[in-house]
């Protein structure tokens, strides 16, 4: 195959100009500029979210036996609501994670609490935590999805810290190591606050 020159006008032309000559700079910069921090998140350091006030925990949610339960029947031990589904990847992939932390958070006290919003309800939702060897947490059911809602859970999956006294709160977004040493040391910190 042989290229021919066609017309002047078609050819690409490739002038040097100041804009080229900046992007490997502008590149360079940014590198330096944001390498730190994201090798910082590359290496799974948890940043500490900002304590905010507890938002409405009212709404009932039902446990695995059809009874109806509330958060506030959980008052006086430091609770970790995790909110689920089956259909959400990365709240199945944390799930193992989640039932490690809270074999490792029973001795400070810390309740782990997964409220999974598919609208099946536990006749869903037992059946894939029996198969994904999910233990050790306390299980609730949202099928309607009114204390996500009251909650303000906005994408899956979301998790809340409470203390004890269930006057604050800490709002995780995205899947987490939760049973990485950093992310228990973090729990543990943000109780003792």
């Amino acid at each position: 195959m042989s290229y021919r020159r066609l017309l002047p006008i078609l050819q690409p032309k490739t002038p040097v100009s100041a804009q080229r000559l900046l992007a490997p700079i502008l590149l360079l910069f940014l590198m330096l500029a944001v390498g730190p921090l994201a090798l910082a998140a590359a290496s799974g350091t948890p940043e500490a979210p900002s304590r905010e006030a507890p938002p409405d925990l009212t709404s009932p949610i039902i446990d695995e036996t059809g009874a109806e339960i509330r958060i506030a029947d959980f008052a006086g031990r430091p609770l970790l609501i995790n909110v689920w589904a089956t259909w959400c990847a990365p709240c199945i992939a944390e799930l193992p994670a989640l039932s490690r932390a809270a074999a490792a958070l029973a001795g400070d006290e810390v309740t782990v609490l997964l409220v999974s919003i598919d609208r099946g309800g536990a006749a869903k939702a037992m059946p894939f935590l029996e198969t994904h060897g999910v233990t050790g947490v306390q299980l609730g059911f949202d099928p309607k999805a009114r204390l996500s809602r009251g909650m303000q859970v906005r994408g899956l999956p979301t998790t809340i810290l409470l203390p004890a006294a269930q006057d604050a709160a800490w709002r995780f977004v995205g899947p987490f190591e939760w049973d990485d040493q950093a992310m228990l040391t973090l729990v543990r910190g943000l109780l003792a606050e």
